[in-house]
């Protein structure tokens, strides 16, 4: 079993730490052909703009759109995944996940926070760390599950078929929750 790692940019060794806890075989993906190498995918936070130029520089856009394997897109990772992006996008979006997200909902840089996440995945239930850094905010929720929320109700993670959108970094806090319900969708 491999997981790839969109490897541009962000925090892509964030993600490749935990699967290395976790005893899981990573590969940075950067070209479409290696898409075929992988058991699922994950697409990292960074900089929402930038991926989306990058997808389009090296033609991964639309193989990520045919990409039927199970996906785990962590605050920019969203964003990509979101069938809608409030005020537009320079870009494309994968219309992977039936949500409205803003960008950067949360302000700047400055007024990013750690906070509790709860879970409910499959009929789990729990409690995990999240690190909010500029991060999207789901504004308007479709046909998917939610499976995570902050203690005021917001909803923060998503989920539909083998796809999975959080808002939040669950690899900056050293949670494995999510890898590990990436690694059950393969």
């Amino acid at each position: 079993m491999k997981v790839g790692i969109l490897g541009f940019q962000g925090d892509f060794e964030e993600h490749a730490k935990i699967l290395l806890q976790m005893g899981v075989e990573y590969l940075y993906v950067k070209y479409p052909d290696q898409l075929e190498k992988i058991d699922a995918l994950i697409l990292p936070g960074g900089e929402s703009t930038h991926f989306a130029r990058i997808l389009t520089k090296y033609e991964l856009g639309e193989a990520l759109k045919d990409f039927k394997k199970p996906i785990l897109g962590t605050c920019a990772g969203i964003i990509l995944l979101a069938k809608e992006i409030e005020g537009g996008f320079p870009g494309f979006s994968l219309e992977k996940l039936d949500i409205t997200v803003s960008r950067n909902a949360y302000g700047r840089q400055r007024e990013s926070f750690e906070d509790d996440v709860f879970v409910e995945f499959d009929g789990e239930k729990g409690m995990i760390r999240g690190a909010f850094i500029r991060a999207p905010r789901i504004i308007r929720i479709g046909n998917v599950d939610v499976v995570a929320r902050l203690r005021d109700g917001e909803v923060v993670g998503v989920k539909s078929g083998n796809v999975i959108g959080l808002t939040f970094h669950p690899e900056i806090t050293g949670e494995t929750f999510f890898h590990e319900k990436l690694i059950k969708l393969i």
